[in-house]
């Protein structure tokens, strides 16, 4: 009877290892899972908000210049504004698309695409910056004025 014991507590023991062990698993799975989407979800809304922030230096910057552009001489606008280099530690960018009239935002880790709209009256001129310091600039005279994002 000692012999069967035995054999019961050392299969008792492995049991509740390998038990404990897949329990523990599926909860570290479970618990990336969550953070990783926790993550995605902060990183969209932290562009929407720097994406709508240049948006309206972009409708200030085209407010101005509709508003001084009378002569039709060369005009000069700029506004800058500082933004955190990275989102919940991803990198991004920061792109004017003048066909759609929008600005897309791409972080880089997690993959996150946030497209927010532009409204303005002057042209726009494709241009990209990553984050940091970004300048909204209205430069040239003619055909080759436009709006445009920049690196300050």
């Amino acid at each position: 009877m000692s012999e069967s014991r035995a054999v019961s507590t050392a299969l008792n023991y492995a049991l509740t290892l390998s038990i404990t062990a897949v329990l523990v698993t599926g909860l570290l799975i479970a618990g990336t899972n969550f953070v990783e989407e926790r993550q995605e979800t902060v990183v969209r809304e932290e562009l929407t908000v720097i994406g709508q922030q240049v948006a309206a230096d972009l409708a200030r910057v085209d407010r101005l210049v509709v508003a001084a552009d009378s002569s039709g001489s060369s005009l000069t606008a700029t506004t800058r504004q500082t933004f955190p280099q990275r989102v919940a530690g991803s990198g991004y960018q920061l792109t004017l698309d003048p066909g759609g009239e929008r600005l897309v935002l791409t972080a880089t880790d997690p993959e996150v695409r946030v497209t927010v709209g532009v409204t303005n009256e002057t042209t726009l001129r494709a241009s990209s910056v990553d984050g940091g310091v970004v300048e909204v600039v209205y430069a040239g005279s003619g055909a080759s004025a436009g709006l445009e994002v920049r690196d300050a």
